[in-house]
């Protein structure tokens, strides 16, 4: 048997590798975010909640991280299928971490000298990076768990995307404990815990999602 006959026995009837099914992906998700959840409820649900999302900051805090959601997601989708090009979605989360940036260095800014260190460094500076990555310690181990049956070809780009996308939905869930109000504190707190979990997705990913 010549070498191109071998090429076409192995490739008969070869179709597209077959990642795990819908119902798989949504149940490690749900286990994942119910942890996530379990962790915000140790830590207290923020007590004026009601009265708090209804303001001007939470909607710009929530819009901000849904964007993320929605650009690093799309930016996994397309990690994990060879060929397709990375598309706007770069773009998309560099624009919103940019504009969050903005609006916090402008409310800064804004603010008298005596107020600045209040407006960025909160109650809970200590601990709000470290809660987000905590809480998307699961969202990033059920993501990176998903990703090593599909076909992703840039194991720490892929493993990255997946940990800004676990650093964003925890945010949105730590978001019902923290009751911050500062859209500096936001820029630059929130971006950091999600950086972090960038940081560990990458270096997981480099691990986990090699072929």
């Amino acid at each position: 048997m010549n070498t191109d006959e071998l090429i076409a026995l192995l490739a008969r009837d070869a179709g597209p590798a077959q990642g795990p099914a819908p119902q798989q992906v949504g149940g490690r998700l749900a286990i994942a975010l119910a942890l996530g959840g379990a962790v915000v409820l140790y830590l207290g649900l923020n007590p004026d909640l009601s009265e708090f999302a209804r303001t001007s900051v939470f909607a710009v805090k929530m819009v901000w991280l849904i964007v993320l959601i929605f650009f690093s997601a799309n930016l996994v989708f397309r990690m994990v299928h060879p060929g397709q090009r990375l598309g706007v979605a770069p773009w998309g989360i560099g624009l919103a971490m940019l504009a969050m940036t903005v609006q916090g260095v402008s409310q800064l800014l804004q603010t008298s000298s005596e107020l600045r260190n209040a407006l960025w460094m909160g109650s809970s500076w200590q601990v709000c990076a470290l809660n987000i990555m905590v809480i998307a310690l699961p969202v990033l181990a059920a993501l990176l768990w998903t990703l090593r049956d599909m076909a992703p070809t840039r194991p720490v780009l892929t493993g990255a995307a997946s940990g800004l996308l676990a650093g964003a939905l925890a945010a949105i869930l730590y978001s019902l404990h923290c009751a911050e109000n500062s859209l500096t504190f936001y820029s630059i707190w929130y971006s950091s815990g999600m950086g972090l979990s960038a940081l560990l997705g990458a270096l997981m990913g480099l691990r986990f999602l090699r072929w």
